[in-house]
């Protein structure tokens, strides 16, 4: 456990110092042994590509997606639709997702989501995503757009 989140720390550092990158954990298989942590970088002001990687009782699998944030306030946060590659065990698919990230002004972020997907076997797995995060960002600050002049009439 100690070395995914090792390896997570120094990718984020591997990224240009532009760029927004996010590390995000989720307390929730902490407290059974388990891990589940995640890595963002973002490509523009509203798209991201996200690596999840989680491991629970001896099984394990991971995620990629990639996310479009609707009206974002601070680059890659708040509402954002998707779609995603996972795996797990001997089952590989695609789905769809959904979610929401806040971000605090300190960089600190809590993020939620889910999503359904289909395997490509024969047995027709439904594969499940999920995300309750806690994280940091790293990178560029990007600051909420200019809103233009109010009128008084």
């Amino acid at each position: 456990m100690k070395k995914i989140l090792l390896a997570l720390w120094l990718a984020s550092y591997l990224v240009p110092a532009t760029a927004q990158t996010e590390v995000k954990i989720s307390p929730l298989p902490l407290l059974f042994g388990g891990i589940a942590a995640s890595l963002e970088f973002g490509t523009s002001r509203d798209f991201g590509i996200d690596a999840d990687l989680y491991f629970i009782d001896g099984s394990g699998g991971g995620n990629v997606s990639a996310k479009y944030y609707l009206t974002p306030n601070y680059g890659l946060d708040r509402f954002h639709i998707g779609g995603f590659v996972g795996a797990r065990e001997e089952a590989v698919g695609v789905g769809f997702l959904i979610g929401y990230k806040w971000i605090s002004r300190k960089n600190i972020l809590f993020e939620i989501g889910a999503g359904l997907g289909r395997s490509f076997t024969e047995d027709d797995y439904l594969l499940g995503y999920g995300k309750l995060h806690m994280g940091y960002r790293f990178g560029k600050k990007v600051s909420e757009p200019s809103k233009p002049p109010s009128q008084n009439y």
